[in-house]
């Protein structure tokens, strides 16, 4: 070790990465590297036959070894007490997402198992929370008490189990978003509010909840393939590196109303949140979820109104 790092960068065994972390000050331990390459944070270590009889320990290529090392010291300076696993594989998914040497596909598509598995467990009171938010952004001024409550409810409860009444969230969303009495006869009128690529109704926010559900359960049980991985990256990486140069632009039209939408992070862990977010949602495009689930919010939405 020279300081806080290895130089140079060679393969190791596990017990390599164990001696690395201990020459960092972090206690660490075989299982530990084990968790990790289940976890997707490293990969598979590589085999390597010695002799007809047998074969050394697997070993983890040299930028595998440096992953580890600059993990665990991007965890050492979080000022989190502990930091959960989901940041860390965030920021080994964003690796893949910019660079085709560090993390190689097998890896991400199990970091992408973990992050699955890891969205949406939180606590009860940050659920509520983050509900509470979402029932404000979409909920008209003249929306009663209840009519936010009862949503909120709801929403929580779809959060909390993954399962949707899509009729039913079609119903109280409604209330919420156009809460004006319908006249005999007449349509319900609805509304859409201004959003930075133009109005946006309810449909588009139940479809982009219904979608979200939908990918996270496939990544979850590993239901995409790597083929399909690589093929959704490589169409994302430049419509990507587009919308960023445009960012500031973006955020300058409109007299800057909606600059907030546009705004680069300012951490590492913001990055990979807002690039692996934005990927998830380009990945669930490809694979016809977004259209899918707005064809059933619209038809929800025409049940409705009859």
């Amino acid at each position: 070790m020279n300081g806080n790092r290895v130089t140079p960068w060679v393969e190791g065994t596990a017990a390599d990465l164990v001696a690395d972390a201990l020459a960092l000050g972090v206690k660490a331990s075989p299982r530990m590297v084990t968790d990790w390459v289940e976890g997707g944070l490293l990969a598979n270590p590589e085999s390597r036959k010695t002799s007809a009889h047998g074969s050394d320990p697997r070993v983890f290529p040299r930028e595998q070894r440096e992953l580890f090392a600059r993990l665990l010291q991007a965890r050492e300076r979080s000022p989190l007490g502990r930091v959960p696993q989901r940041s860390l594989v965030r920021v080994v998914l964003y690796l893949w997402l910019i660079d085709d040497t560090v993390v190689l596909t097998p890896q991400a598509r199990r970091a992408f198992r973990t992050h699955a598995r890891e969205t949406g467990k939180t606590t009860a009171v940050r659920r509520r929370e983050t509900v509470r938010a979402i029932v404000e952004q979409i909920a008209h001024p003249a929306a009663s008490f209840k009519q936010r409550r009862t949503a909120q409810l709801l929403i929580e409860e779809g959060e909390r189990t993954g399962r949707i009444d899509l009729d039913k969230l079609t119903s109280v969303l409604t209330e919420l978003y156009s809460p004006w009495q319908v006249q005999p006869g007449m349509p319900r009128i609805e509304r859409a509010v201004p959003g930075p690529f133009g109005p946006v109704t309810l449909q588009h926010y139940i479809a982009t909840w219904r979608a979200r559900q939908r990918m996270i359960r496939r990544l979850r049980h590993e239901e995409i393939d790597e083929a399909e991985l690589d093929r959704v990256r490589a169409v994302h990486r430049p419509e990507w590196a587009g919308y960023e140069a445009q960012r500031s632009a973006l955020a300058a039209g409109g007299g800057g109303e909606f600059a907030a939408h546009f705004a680069e992070p300012a951490t590492l862990e913001g990055r990979a949140i807002e690039a692996v977010d934005a990927f998830v949602f380009h990945l669930a495009g490809e694979l016809g979820l977004i259209e899918a689930s707005l064809y059933e919010a619209e038809t929800a939405r025409l049940k409705l109104a009859r």
